[in-house]
């Protein structure tokens, strides 16, 4: 394909043809057109550098930017600084928390230790009790039964003994009501 750059010449009949000098192919124009372009980025590059240069050789520039990066220096050790101290004070609340829950933890631990130990010393010494008890309590019936058994055996041999009179009255007595007179 063909590309002009709009330029056209006139012949002698009044008719417009491209002039064939001026005619250029696609890749021309755009080989062209990257070789401006490097030419205009190589032109600001250089602008810029030439600018930087310029600054850099002013004294008061010089020292106007050390100062600059200094204070930045200054600030950011500074920052750190800060930083650190606050990270270590946050590590130090964590340890004292830490070593609090612990301590409590310890204490709860003794504490549940020796109530265990008194609810079992006094479990003990109740069954202990209870134990001794039934023990004296097992020997008084069966001493009480002992005892009762013995009279009982006393008491009939004594009726045993004793011989009935041949002759009985048997006597009946009859209860007397309030509403009868006295007799």
């Amino acid at each position: 394909m063909v590309t002009t750059n709009d330029e056209t010449v006139a012949d002698g009949k009044g008719t417009e043809s491209f002039s064939t000098t001026q005619s250029m192919t696609d890749e021309a124009v755009a080989a062209r057109n990257q070789a401006l372009t490097k030419v205009a980025i190589g032109a600001l590059v250089g602008a810029a550098l030439g600018g930087i240069a310029g600054a850099l050789s002013n004294r008061g520039v010089v020292d106007s930017i050390n100062d600059s990066l200094q204070g930045v220096g200054k600030t950011v050790k500074k920052t750190t600084s800060e930083i650190d101290r606050a990270i270590k004070g946050v590590g130090d609340a964590v340890q004292s928390v830490a070593t609090g829950v612990n301590n409590t933890a310890q204490e709860i631990n003794e504490a549940v230790r020796e109530t265990a130990e008194g609810i079992s010393g006094t479990v003990k010494s109740t069954v202990q009790t209870v134990q001794n008890t039934a023990d004296d309590v097992q020997e008084t019936v069966g001493s009480t039964v002992d005892t009762v058994k013995s009279v009982v055996e006393e008491t009939t041999e004594s009726v045993q003994q004793v011989s009935a009179p041949e002759e009985t009255t048997l006597y009946k007595l009859v209860p007397v009501t309030s509403s009868e007179p006295n007799v």
